[in-house]
């Protein structure tokens, strides 16, 4: 479910120790969450979707990666309904599993995705001016993701619905 690389290839700053990653199968039930029902997708498209979490040789710069995913993930459309909210409620899941909160209020949701989704700004400008870091992350130990989703799911009922 959680896939982290080696403590000394992710340092952020001075307070992470290893990034964490939504996986085809979180992103899967995310949509799943959202839509009500299966969606049919492109497997290939949907896995390139969710490896846009990851950077090129280290992986160590979460902002960024982030705001690659957002922008990728947009671009990809890798599923027959709900691609700009799956894509919204995992980039907040994947910042907030990695320490991070996204200020992005319920209603501004749609329209924030909307333009990252249109090219209109991109994904890490839009990424880096909507976080703060969380003090209620527990750096080093695996969080549940599940749990993890639930919650960012519970923040947006306007754009899940």
């Amino acid at each position: 479910m959680i896939c982290t690389p080696k403590a000394e290839d992710s340092k952020i700053g001075s307070t992470m120790s290893a990034l964490n990653y939504l996986t085809v199968q979180d992103i899967l039930w995310i949509n799943l969450q959202i839509t009500k029902k299966v969606q049919t997708f492109d497997f290939a498209d949907l896995e390139e979707a969710s490896y846009y979490q990851y950077a090129y040789g280290q992986s160590n710069s979460l902002l960024a990666q982030a705001g690659r995913f957002a922008s990728g993930f947009l671009r990809k459309k890798p599923l027959s309904a709900g691609n700009d909210e799956t894509a919204f409620i995992a980039l907040a899941t994947f910042l907030k599993l990695n320490g991070y909160e996204l200020n992005v209020t319920d209603g501004e949701a749609k329209e924030w995705i909307k333009k990252i989704a249109s090219g209109a700004v991109s994904g890490l400008t839009a990424v880096s001016g909507s976080v703060t870091e969380s003090h209620h992350h527990d750096h080093g130990h695996n969080p549940a993701v599940k749990a993890t989703i639930s919650e960012v799911l519970q923040t947006y009922p306007s754009l899940v619905q």
